[in-house]
Protein backbone atom coordinates (compact mmCIF):
# COMPACT_ATOMS: atom_id res chain seq x y z
CA UNK A 1 0.00 0.00 0.00
CA UNK A 2 2.78 2.45 0.92
CA UNK A 3 4.68 1.60 -2.26
CA UNK A 4 1.57 2.24 -4.37
CA UNK A 5 1.00 5.66 -2.81
CA UNK A 6 4.68 6.60 -3.17
CA UNK A 7 4.74 5.35 -6.75
CA UNK A 8 1.66 7.28 -7.84
CA UNK A 9 2.77 10.42 -5.99
CA UNK A 10 6.22 10.39 -7.61
CA UNK A 11 4.77 9.71 -11.05
CA UNK A 12 2.26 12.55 -10.81
CA UNK A 13 4.87 14.92 -9.36
CA UNK A 14 7.25 14.01 -12.20
CA UNK A 15 4.61 14.65 -14.85
CA UNK A 16 3.70 18.00 -13.28
CA UNK A 17 7.35 19.07 -13.21
CA UNK A 18 7.80 18.02 -16.85
CA UNK A 19 4.69 19.99 -17.83
CA UNK A 20 5.93 23.04 -15.91
CA UNK A 21 9.30 22.90 -17.70
CA UNK A 22 7.52 22.68 -21.04
CA UNK A 23 5.35 25.70 -20.22
CA UNK A 24 8.41 27.73 -19.21
CA UNK A 25 10.13 26.92 -22.51
CA UNK A 26 7.01 27.71 -24.55
CA UNK A 27 6.44 31.04 -22.81
CA UNK A 28 10.09 32.07 -23.06
CA UNK A 29 10.31 31.20 -26.76
CA UNK A 30 13.04 29.79 -28.93
CA UNK A 31 16.64 30.92 -28.43
CA UNK A 32 19.50 30.32 -30.86
CA UNK A 33 23.21 30.07 -30.05
CA UNK A 34 25.64 31.91 -32.33
CA UNK A 35 29.01 33.67 -32.48
CA UNK A 36 29.11 37.46 -32.40
CA UNK A 37 31.95 39.89 -32.84
CA UNK A 38 32.48 43.00 -30.74
CA UNK A 39 33.09 46.39 -32.29
CA UNK A 40 33.02 50.01 -31.26
CA UNK A 41 30.95 52.77 -32.88
CA UNK A 42 31.14 56.38 -31.71
CA UNK A 43 32.73 55.28 -28.47
CA UNK A 44 30.05 52.68 -27.59
CA UNK A 45 30.64 48.91 -27.55
CA UNK A 46 28.39 46.86 -29.86
CA UNK A 47 27.92 43.27 -30.96
CA UNK A 48 27.32 42.11 -34.54
CA UNK A 49 26.07 38.68 -35.63
CA UNK A 50 24.02 36.91 -38.29
CA UNK A 51 20.56 35.69 -37.32
CA UNK A 52 18.96 32.47 -38.60
CA UNK A 53 17.75 34.33 -41.71
CA UNK A 54 21.33 35.50 -42.46
CA UNK A 55 20.54 39.13 -41.63
CA UNK A 56 23.22 41.18 -39.92
CA UNK A 57 22.09 42.19 -36.44
CA UNK A 58 23.82 44.87 -34.38
CA UNK A 59 23.08 45.57 -30.73
CA UNK A 60 24.53 47.76 -28.04
CA UNK A 61 26.55 45.70 -25.55
CA UNK A 62 24.58 47.07 -22.60
CA UNK A 63 21.24 46.00 -24.19
CA UNK A 64 21.85 42.32 -23.39
CA UNK A 65 19.35 40.66 -21.09
CA UNK A 66 20.18 39.39 -17.63
CA UNK A 67 18.15 37.40 -15.18
CA UNK A 68 15.60 39.54 -13.36
CA UNK A 69 16.65 38.36 -9.92
CA UNK A 70 20.32 38.96 -10.73
CA UNK A 71 21.09 42.53 -9.67
CA UNK A 72 24.73 42.45 -10.75
CA UNK A 73 25.71 44.99 -13.40
CA UNK A 74 26.31 43.94 -17.00
CA UNK A 75 29.74 42.41 -17.59
CA UNK A 76 32.32 44.82 -18.96
CA UNK A 77 32.45 44.84 -22.75
CA UNK A 78 35.15 42.88 -24.51
CA UNK A 79 37.72 44.71 -26.64
CA UNK A 80 36.75 45.37 -30.27
CA UNK A 81 37.33 42.42 -32.59
CA UNK A 82 36.74 39.70 -29.99
CA UNK A 83 34.46 36.71 -30.69
CA UNK A 84 31.81 35.94 -28.09
CA UNK A 85 29.15 33.25 -27.87
CA UNK A 86 25.66 34.70 -27.44
CA UNK A 87 22.08 33.48 -27.43
CA UNK A 88 19.35 35.45 -29.18
CA UNK A 89 15.59 35.09 -29.51
CA UNK A 90 14.50 33.63 -32.83
CA UNK A 91 11.53 36.02 -33.13
CA UNK A 92 13.37 39.08 -31.82
CA UNK A 93 17.04 38.78 -32.84
CA UNK A 94 18.04 42.02 -31.11
CA UNK A 95 17.10 40.48 -27.74
CA UNK A 96 20.27 38.65 -26.75
CA UNK A 97 22.01 37.19 -23.72
CA UNK A 98 25.48 35.95 -22.78
CA UNK A 99 23.93 33.24 -20.59
CA UNK A 100 22.32 30.08 -21.90
CA UNK A 101 18.54 30.42 -21.66
CA UNK A 102 16.19 27.92 -20.04
CA UNK A 103 18.68 26.84 -17.39
CA UNK A 104 16.00 26.52 -14.72
CA UNK A 105 13.62 24.65 -16.99
CA UNK A 106 16.26 22.04 -17.79
CA UNK A 107 16.75 21.29 -14.10
CA UNK A 108 12.99 21.20 -13.64
CA UNK A 109 12.60 18.76 -16.54
CA UNK A 110 15.39 16.50 -15.27
CA UNK A 111 13.89 16.40 -11.78
CA UNK A 112 10.48 15.65 -13.30
CA UNK A 113 11.88 12.88 -15.46
CA UNK A 114 13.68 11.29 -12.52
CA UNK A 115 10.54 11.41 -10.36
CA UNK A 116 8.37 9.97 -13.14
CA UNK A 117 10.80 7.13 -13.90
CA UNK A 118 11.31 6.24 -10.23
CA UNK A 119 7.56 6.40 -9.58
CA UNK A 120 6.83 4.18 -12.57
CA UNK A 121 9.56 1.71 -11.58
CA UNK A 122 8.18 1.54 -8.05
CA UNK A 123 4.80 0.66 -9.52
CA UNK A 124 6.28 -2.54 -10.90
CA UNK A 125 8.09 -3.43 -7.67
CA UNK A 126 6.84 -6.52 -5.89
CA UNK A 127 4.61 -5.48 -3.03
Amino acid sequence: MLIEITSSTLTVLGLVLLAAALVVRLVDGSWIRTQAITFEHEGHPYLRWHDHRVRIIEALWSSGSRRRRDRTPAPPPLPAGEDVTIFYRARHPTHWSLEAPHRGSRRLAIAGLVCAVVGTALGFAPG
